[in-house]
């Protein structure tokens, strides 16, 4: 488990989270989210706490060594797959024969550039398979990848987490597959947005990560927004591309001077205006 308490950095303002089992990050990739990680990784320097936690406390100066990452882009080294697991073993540790590892992934013994996406993406999930892994942390390794490995893909890292009883950080610009999530939370702009322990998102940037019109509040009220850029730094980080805001001047005003609290919601804890009267 990883307790993440109002956490600042250039990039984050305030983020509260827990990890534990499958827990997702919703929203577009970008600096704050790469501030997220690297800050888990002790590689910048935050204002707020960061705990790891397996079964006893570990401390933050070590923990660095149980995380494992699955970067958003695989790339391919100009070497082969043995090498490349080797590598692996001399910086996590370990006797594990390399040519086992490969043959658990079902991946050839070949130059990398020589493998499929999917043979890629299972050599660099083989780090979890090494040395002490308590956290992985996942980019959103999905938005690039070929649509028909998706699913299979995801599959099997929820598997590999699973057997060694890790728990995973798994960020995705895409509302897909939160069936695998037992908490998401949403950032937009550096700060959480909501928080939600099923699978309803009720934001209205959660919505528009869905690609439709949601139905909210009232029967046949939707909302619409437009095409999303960067967030504002007053008010609510959103209220540039939503259209439900411009529909009542009343918000439309508390919107662009304040940023709005979490308010409890269904069991969401959302950060919107529009959900107060529903307190």
């Amino acid at each position: 488990m990883i307790v993440i308490n109002n956490l600042y950095t250039d990039q984050l303002k305030g983020i509260s989270l827990v990890v534990d089992g499958v827990t997702c990050v919703l929203g577009d990739w970008g600096e704050d989210k790469k501030s997220l990680i690297s800050s888990l990784l002790g590689k910048s320097k935050y204002v707020g706490e960061i705990k790891f936690y397996k079964d006893k406390e570990i401390d933050k100066n070590q923990a660095k060594n149980f995380i494992r990452v699955i970067p958003r882009e695989l790339e391919k080294p100009k070497t082969d797959s043995i090498t490349f697991i080797k590598v692996l073993l001399k910086n996590y540790g370990g006797n594990v024969n390399p040519e086992s590892i490969l043959s658990i992934l079902n991946i050839r013994n070949d130059k990398i550039s020589n493998l499929s996406e999917y043979e890629v993406f299972n050599l660099y999930l083989s780090s979890l398979l090494i040395g002490k892994a308590y956290f992985v942390i996942a980019e959103d390794f999905l938005e690039l990848m070929e649509e028909q490995l998706k699913y299979k893909a995801l599959k099997n890292l929820i598997k590999i987490v699973s057997i060694i009883n890790g728990d995973l950080l798994l960020f995705s610009s895409s509302t897909k597959n939160l069936e695998v999530c037992k908490r998401i939370y949403v950032i937009y702009g550096g700060k959480l947005i909501e928080e939600s322990y099923g699978k309803e998102l009720l934001h209205p940037y959660s919505l528009t990560l869905l690609n439709s019109k949601i139905t909210i509040g009232n029967k046949k009220e939707k909302i619409q927004v437009r095409e999303i850029g960067s967030p504002s730094d007053h008010g609510c980080p959103f209220h540039d591309y939503c259209d439900l805001m411009q529909k009542e001047k009343p918000l439309s005003i508390k919107c662009r001077l304040q940023d709005p609290p979490m308010f409890i919601v269904k069991g969401n804890r959302v950060s919107c205006w529009y959900y107060e009267k529903y307190v």
